[in-house]
């Protein structure tokens, strides 16, 4: 039971630093498109607002979906061999 319950945070430590990960990447990602254009003429406020936007689109519907596809697998017992 012990092992089961370290496998599990260890699973949950892993999803977090996945995620962290990833959504560092899109950070940067959206940054450079977002904020490139300054360089030409383009308002901060509108590259703030792009970002922003990005942002939301992207790294959130990266969490919902990366994540939900993890909660269906563990949830419907897909990866037993991992647990074992």
């Amino acid at each position: 039971m012990v092992q089961l319950i370290k496998k599990i945070v260890i699973g949950i430590g892993e999803l977090i630093l996945i995620n962290l990960a990833v959504l560092a990447l899109i950070a940067i990602w959206a940054a450079y498109y977002s904020f490139g254009p300054m360089l030409m003429g383009t308002s901060s406020e509108r590259a703030i607002e792009e970002f922003v936007m990005t942002e939301v689109v992207l790294g959130g519907g990266f969490v919902l979906l990366f994540n939900g596809y993890v909660a269906y697998r563990f949830l419907t017992g897909k990866n037993k061999q991992y647990w074992k």
